[in-house]
C-alpha cells in the first residue's frame, strides 16, 4: 500500500488512496483485533511490537486524513494545535480505543524510549520526516530506524546550519520532544547532554557542529503532505 500511494519524497496521493482504500480498510480491521496485547505470540520481541505500533500510527494518520477529506490543506485545524486530529479522533487498536497522541506519547515514546521513532512517525505534514514507502518489520526494524534517522537528520527539514551567524536551525520536533533526545551526560549508550551533542553523534568527524552555536527552532510547515 505504501509503495502505491507514497512517492520517493514521502508525499502521499490521498485522492488515489480515497478511491482505492480497500487495502487500508482491511489493515485497519486487522489492527482493531490483533496486536501485542491480544496475540503476544505474534510479537516475539520489542522490535516486533514497536514495528506494529509505528505502522499503526501511520495508518491511522492516513485514515484520519481521508475522514477529513483528502483535499484539505492541513490536519492541524484553525488553531494550529491539531487537537481534533491528534487528541479527539479515536481509532480501534488491539481490542481498545486510542488517539494518535496517546499512541505516540504513552505507548511508543514511553514504552520504547527510542528517539529514532521521531524519524519514523509521520503526522501528514510537509515538515514531518519523510514517510517510508515500506512498512516497518520487526526483524529489520533497527536497520530501518537507523536509515530513517539518517535520512531525516541529513535533510533541511531537521537541521540547517548558518555558519555566518553561528546558528543551528532545527525542526520543532527537537523542541517539542527535547526530553527524548537530551538529558544525560554523553556517556556511551546514554542520552546526550545537549541537542548539538545528540546531532554530532550522527555526523562525521569533519562535519561536527561547534558547541558554541546557538540553537534555534524554525516554524513548522503544517501543510498537508499531499502529492502535487
Amino acid at each position: 500500500m505504501l509503495n502505491r500511494f507514497v512517492d520517493d519524497e514521502g508525499l502521499v496521493n490521498y485522492s488515489a488512496l480515497a478511491e482505492d482504500r480497500e487495502g487500508l480498510d482491511r489493515y485497519l480491521s486487522d489492527l482493531s483485533l490483533i496486536g501485542p496485547e491480544s496475540h503476544p505470540s505474534l510479537f516475539p520481541t520489542q522490535h516486533h511490537e514497536l514495528a506494529y505500533y509505528l505502522n499503526a500510527y501511520n495508518a491511522f494518520v492516513f485514515a484520519g486524513v481521508l475522514e477529513l477529506g483528502p483535499s484539505g490543506s492541513s490536519v492541524w485545524g484553525k488553531s494550529g494545535l491539531g487537537v481534533g486530529f491528534f487528541v479527539r479522533r479515536k481509532y480501534l487498536l488491539d481490542g481498545g480505543v486510542i488517539s494518535l497522541k496517546k499512541l505516540e506519547d504513552e505507548v511508543i515514546r514511553a514504552g520504547f524510549e527510542d528517539p529514532r521513532i521521531h524519524a519514523a512517525l509521520n503526522c501528514a505534514s510537509l515538515d514531518c520526516p519523510k514517510l517510508s514507502r515500506r512498512a516497518f518489520e520487526g526483524s529489520q526494524l533497527s536497520r530501518q530506524l537507523d536509515e530513517a534517522l539518517e535520512d531525516w537528520l541529513t535533510s533541511p527539514k531537521a537541521v540547517q546550519l548558518d555558519q555566518r551567524k553561528g546558528v543551528v536551525l532545527l525542526s520543532k520536533i527537537f523542541e517539542w520532544f527535547s526530553d527524548d533526545f537530551v538529558g544525560g551526560d554523553d556517556s556511551p549508550g546514554g542520552k546526550a547532554s545537549s541537542l548539538i551533542s545528540y546531532l554530532n553523534r550522527h555526523r562525521s568527524p569533519d562535519a561536527q557542529i561547534p558547541r558554541s552555536y546557538r540553537v534555534e527552532f524554525r516554524p513548522y510547515d503544517k501543510r498537508l503532505n499531499r502529492q502535487p
